[in-house]
């Protein structure tokens, strides 16, 4: 028998495998912490291939979910994209975890903490967007926050400029270039994912607000 009860349960169900998800990314982002902070330490992909399988079985969950559960709060296809764009972010950390296992030897020697500090905060604040929605926050709290997203890829994005123009200067040799572009260009990637994670909160709260 419908009642309202069941209704409000099943979009708890939604609203806490979401957060789970942001959750699993933000975990994601510590575990890269742990690795950089020890260099010297070949690092092993287990606990960032978790990550991602964690959220990659949440976000399959979801999916499932949603096939045969009617939803009150949200709407079926915000539901998907936000849960798509979560999952793309420790999918893309793992993937700069096996870069930087490849390219060990040179990318030791690179000190990659004012990224790191930038990928907490960035996944911090898209955690916190996401455990917003299901207290029907204020659009202009919500905007508060993404423009905190907006700008730390701002940050970002200056600060991987700044590390492009040391290594194209001339004094590094083609495969140091090679290896550590394709690094920051991942970690660029990373807080592209946080901040489209962010623009789909806004968009949802702005459609109900």
């Amino acid at each position: 028998m419908f009642t309202v009860q069941k209704l409000f349960s099943k979009d708890e169900k939604f609203y806490e495998l979401l957060e789970a998800s942001a959750e699993e990314s933000r975990h994601s982002v510590q575990a890269l912490n742990r690795v950089l902070v020890n260099p010297e330490k070949i690092p092993s992909l287990t606990e960032f291939h978790r990550s991602k399988e964690a959220d990659k079985h949440i976000t399959e969950q979801i999916g499932e979910a949603l096939i045969d559960t009617f939803v009150a709060d949200l709407e079926r296809e915000d539901i998907e994209a936000l849960s798509e764009v979560l999952y793309k972010i420790p999918k893309t950390v793992e993937k700069f975890a096996e870069r930087f296992i490849v390219s060990a030897r040179i990318a030791k020697q690179v000190n990659f903490s004012a990224h790191v500090a930038l990928l907490e905060k960035a996944t911090s604040t898209v955690t916190e967007m996401v455990k917003q929605l299901r207290k029907k926050p204020a659009i202009d709290y919500i905007k508060k926050l993404n423009a905190q997203l907006q700008q730390t890829e701002s940050e970002a994005d200056d600060l991987i400029l700044s590390m492009l123009e040391d290594l194209y200067s001339g004094k590094h040799d083609g495969a140091k270039v090679l290896a550590l572009k394709d690094l920051y260009e991942l970690l660029e990637k990373i807080i592209d994912r946080c901040r489209d994670a962010g623009n789909v909160v806004t968009h949802i709260v702005l459609k109900y607000s």
